[in-house]
């Protein structure tokens, strides 16, 4: 799998370059002048070339993205596993002294009790 941050980073400095480029030429036609509107419009062939590089960065990103995928996709994904993610407790035993049974989680006292379980002084 390629690192594709280097292409992400190029797509958003293209897309920086070209909102400036039109920030530039909307400041420019805001002024009202005729000659800030000439200013501006003599920035197009520049605000297309930002538009270009900008549309040339996406597609190299969306083309090496699109490379970096596996053709096998469950590849990818991990292997279910048949143990349970929380350890099962241990079944209590018959007997159990008042220390032990102090140490128990409340699950581990309330299946202790529920299955007669009978506590012994130490």
């Amino acid at each position: 799998m390629h690192d594709l941050k280097p292409y992400y980073d190029a797509v958003v400095a293209a897309e920086a370059a070209l909102k400036a480029k039109a920030e530039e030429i909307n400041a420019l036609f805001s002024l009202g002048t005729d000659e800030a509107k000439t200013q501006a419009l003599a920035l197009r062939p520049a605000l297309d070339e930002a538009q270009t590089k900008y549309n040339d960065a996406q597609m190299l990103y969306e083309s090496m993205k699109k490379a970096s995928t596996p053709s096998n996709i469950e590849s990818v994904f991990v292997p279910v596993s048949n143990t349970s993610p929380t350890p099962e407790p241990e079944q209590p035993k018959g007997v159990m002294k008042l220390s032990e049974f102090q140490a128990l989680s409340p699950r581990e006292r309330l299946a202790f009790a529920k299955s007669g379980g009978k506590l012994e002084k130490e």
